[in-house]
């Protein structure tokens, strides 16, 4: 009898072990099988945001071109060399009225390509970035050092919103000249030039939309410098 139960007992007990076993390395290979999932929905993740980098590189450089164009036109009109505006170094800047006026008086937006990165936080997809530092750069970027330039495109809006109607009530021979086709690109920076000189309150609107100019591109750089770390440590993960 006794051994009779021994036998039942190893029987068993040999059954147990291979459910077990069977059960265990059911569950491994799910593990596996999911983690083999995760790494890929993660590649996709780190790839499309590598793609979005690219893409807001393209635009943060034209972005910053133009800026930087605005700022030296808006210097050779409020601070010319010698108190003299210097025409001939305008004309190898641009020789369009309309190109002046664009930076006179029309905000210029600050909207890089976001959609993949929106995509991914809207999904829940940013679960399978493994990455912490990738986590605090995306942050850093896309919320921190975009919204110091949206901040200061927003201020800038208001102050040339404000400053048109000014324009326009003491100075309309420059809002006249520019759709005025017998007014030549000289005569048109001849008369900006001359608005600005006689009018103290012209001249000051004109410095605080450089000032704004500076702080953007500051802050342009900054979320540049942000678009870097963030391309950087997504190599690293990727390579």
């Amino acid at each position: 009898m006794i051994k009779i139960n021994k036998k039942y007992i190893i029987k068993y007990s040999f059954e147990f072990v291979v459910i077990v076993l069977g059960i265990s390395v059911s569950f491994w290979l799910n593990e596996l099988s999911i983690d083999n999932q995760n790494e890929v929905e993660r590649f996709k993740v780190l790839t499309s945001l590598k793609m979005e980098i690219n893409e807001i590189r393209d635009y943060t450089y034209e972005r910053e071109k133009t800026w930087m164009t605005d700022l030296r036109l808006l210097n050779e009109l409020i601070l010319p060399r010698g108190g003299i505006v210097d025409t001939d170094s305008i004309l190898k800047i641009t020789t369009a009225k309309s190109r002046i006026e664009t930076f006179l008086v029309i905000y210029r937006v600050f909207d890089p390509p976001m959609n993949r990165y929106y995509s991914i936080i809207n999904s829940g997809d940013l679960k399978y970035v493994k990455s912490n530092k990738i986590k605090e750069i995306l942050s850093r970027l896309h919320n921190t050092s975009f919204s110091y330039v949206e901040t200061t495109v927003e201020y800038e809006k208001q102050l040339k919103q404000s400053f048109l109607p000014f324009i326009s009530q003491n100075h309309p021979e420059i809002i006249l000249a520019r759709d005025d086709s017998s007014v030549s690109m000289k005569k048109y920076i001849d008369i900006l030039s001359k608005s600005i000189k006689s009018d103290k309150k012209l001249k000051a609107n004109f410095i605080m939309v450089k000032r704004y100019l500076d702080y953007k591109l500051s802050f342009l750089r900054l979320y540049i410098l942000s678009l870097e770390d963030l391309e950087r440590e997504i190599n690293l993960v990727l390579n």
